[in-house]
Parts: C-alpha cells; sequence; structure tokens
C-alpha cells in the first residue's frame, strides 16, 4: 500500500456495530497538515460574517421600573443652584447636635470651616420633632389676623414679627389677653423660642472658644426676636411680585442682621434654603430635620472678620388643596448669646496674667544682671 503524500487527505473507514441494526454506518475523517489547517482558520476569520456582540448584562435601572420611578422622582426635586465660577458647590457643614454637646473636635472642626467659609452650617439632630412644629402653629392662621399690628405680606408668604416684649404689649388688649387660641399660641412660640435658644447658647458657646486667639470685641446683648413665615403656593398669587427673590436681609432697610450674632432657620416642610454670602448666592435643600444657622454680622465684628456673615431665607412650595388652607410654615430666630462676650473677657484676662508674668519675669533678670554686674 503506497505510502501517504503530505498534504493529501487521508480516508479512515469506522465500523459502527448496533445490537438491534446489522446496518454499518461509515464514519470518514478528514485531516490536514498543520500549515493548512492554520491558513483555512485565517481565511475562515477574514471571508465569514463578523460575530454577534454579546448579550448585555441586566440593568437594574431598565429592568426594575420601581428604580426609574424613584430616581425620576428626585430629578424632579432638584433645586436651582447658582454653580460658582470654579464649578464646585459649597460644601455646607452639616454636624449633629450630640456631637457639639460631646464637644467632638472633628465635627467642631467641619462646622467652623463652614462657618469661616460660607458664613453658614447645618446643625441635625437638634431633638425639635416635625410633629412639633405641626402643632405649634395649629393657631398660627388666627393669631395672624388677631396680631393685625404685627403682620404683614410679601408676595406669597405672610410673617409675624415674634417676640417676648411685643407679645407682652399685645396683651395689653382685652380681646388678646383673653383669647384662649392666642394664649395657647403664646405659649407654643415661647417653648419653640427657648429650645431654639439653647442650641444657640450651645453652638456660640464652642464657637467662642475655639474660634482662634485672636483678640475679640464684645457684642450688645439684644433681645431674641423670631419671624413666623406662612408659605403659600406662588401660583396663588400670580401678580404679587416676590422680594425674597433676593435674601429679604438685603432689602435696604430691613438689613438688621447686624443686631444679631446668630441666625436660626427651620421649617414644617421640605424645602429650599436661599442664600447670599461673599461666595455669591447659591441655594440648598433643608427640612424639619436640620436647622440652618447664619452667621451675623455681630459675630463677624466680634472676631474681627474671622467668620464671615450670611444672609438668607427658607422658600417652601407647598402642594395646592383645595380642602386645605393650612399652608406650610417656617420660623427664623435672631439672637444675640451673651457667652460671646465670655471669649472676650477670659481673652482680656489671660493678657493681664501674661503682662504680670512679664514683668515679673524682666524684674527678676535685671535683678540677676545687676548683682553679676556687682560682685
Amino acid at each position: 500500500m503506497p505510502e501517504n503524500v503530505p498534504g493529501t487527505p487521508t480516508y479512515h473507514k469506522t465500523r459502527h456495530a448496533n445490537s438491534n441494526n446489522y446496518n454499518s454506518h461509515l464514519l470518514i475523517s478528514i485531516s490536514h497538515s498543520p500549515n493548512q489547517m492554520a491558513i483555512a482558520r485565517i481565511r475562515s476569520r477574514l471571508t465569514s460574517a463578523p460575530a454577534q456582540p454579546p448579550s448585555p448584562m441586566p440593568n437594574p435601572r431598565i429592568s426594575n421600573p420601581s428604580f426609574n420611578n424613584i430616581h425620576v422622582d428626585k430629578l424632579k426635586n432638584i433645586p436651582e443652584f447658582d454653580v460658582p465660577d470654579d464649578m464646585t458647590r459649597p460644601q455646607i457643614a452639616e454636624v449633629d447636635y450630640r456631637l457639639i454637646k460631646s464637644k467632638d473636635k472633628k465635627a467642631i472642626q467641619h462646622m467652623l470651616d463652614s462657618a469661616v467659609k460660607y458664613g453658614v452650617f447645618r446643625v441635625v439632630g437638634h431633638g425639635i420633632s416635625p410633629e412639633e412644629l405641626q402643632v405649634a402653629f395649629t393657631e398660627a392662621e388666627f393669631c395672624f389676623g388677631l396680631l393685625a399690628e404685627r403682620w404683614s405680606r410679601d408676595g406669597d408668604r405672610e410673617e409675624l414679627a415674634w417676640s417676648r416684649s411685643a407679645m407682652a404689649a399685645a396683651e395689653r388688649r382685652r380681646e388678646v389677653k383673653s383669647n384662649e387660641q392666642y394664649l395657647m399660641f403664646r405659649q407654643k412660640m415661647d417653648s419653640l423660642a427657648n429650645k431654639l435658644e439653647v442650641i444657640a447658647k450651645d453652638v456660640t458657646k464652642i464657637i467662642g472658644s475655639n474660634g482662634g486667639k485672636q483678640p475679640r470685641k464684645k457684642i450688645k446683648e439684644n433681645e431674641t426676636r423670631m419671624t413666623i413665615f406662612k408659605h403659600s403656593n406662588s401660583s396663588l398669587q400670580p401678580h404679587t411680585p416676590r422680594s425674597s427673590q433676593t435674601p429679604r436681609a438685603l432689602d435696604g432697610s430691613k438689613r438688621d442682621s447686624a443686631a444679631f450674632a446668630v441666625g436660626l432657620h427651620i421649617p414644617t416642610e421640605f424645602g429650599e434654603f436661599r442664600l447670599l454670602s461673599d461666595e455669591g448666592p447659591f441655594t440648598f435643600r433643608t427640612n424639619p430635620n436640620s436647622i440652618v444657622f447664619t452667621i451675623g454680622e455681630q459675630i463677624e465684628e466680634w472676631s474681627y472678620g474671622e467668620f464671615r456673615s450670611a444672609f438668607g431665607e427658607i422658600n417652601i412650595e407647598p402642594d395646592i388643596k383645595e380642602d386645605d388652607d393650612k399652608g406650610a410654615y417656617s420660623v427664623e430666630l435672631k439672637c444675640s448669646p451673651s457667652n460671646l462676650n465670655d471669649a472676650v473677657d477670659k481673652h482680656e484676662g489671660i493678657s493681664i496674667y501674661d503682662q504680670i508674668i512679664f514683668i515679673v519675669i524682666v524684674v527678676i533678670v535685671y535683678n540677676l544682671f545687676s548683682y553679676l554686674l556687682s560682685s
């Protein structure tokens, strides 16, 4: 039998027996040399149709409708934000009140950095529940009419100026003093103001003791003042211009934040805080669980410019409900905690002590040199 020539296909016959079938099946296998096999593979790759791309991996965002709905809703609620020139959003600090009370160094430094750079920071975990805030304004609508001399309107927002002395003056009127709804409202506002003042004092105590070593200037201790805002949907009053598109504190005669050290802002519903500082105007979201602190000009003057004052306010667009005219509320409390002056007294006391030590050292050195020269 002649030898096989290289490259020539060789046929191998194989008989396959089957117990039930005597037919034979002829299996023919064709083998090629290694070089020809490689060339055949290359030709096959060049001439064959391109392979179909692999099936895409399953995407939970596409396959899960609830995922899409959640994130679409979030995108709808993104507020307008005027981004500074460096295209980065200001990092407004959010600090837990419990960490402030425990004097956590990292949290306090985060708060101070935000106050120095932007004049604003947020305090969460403050202990005033959203339910407590809602209940506090149950009689507000009635008292807005009863205390008409303290009431005003700014666009789609109503305002009531509150202070302890103003309420005491209002109670001289018999119809006010004997009104049960007013008395309940007064009690709730007093309680809310007291809680906010305690939080403000804890925060300014930290500012006073951690605000650097430079000299301080004493502030004037003014009476706490609170403004209560009722927010309505702006579409209900389309013809009324809203002056607070720029923060109300900058409207000429209304700019009175210089008389206070800090401002505390808290809403009854989710809204946005509109801030105007030296960094420029911008907004960020806020809610009842967060108190927005703004630095007043008293602290800026007290610190000789180390801390930056800022002005801002809360804006809420409540849903329109035909059977509900309660609206939404927010509170701005301005105060001048006296503990800021404690830091001034402490600094002055240390300075006098240092002067005494310096004089004692000078006297000792003088006497020592006099003794050495005389001996």
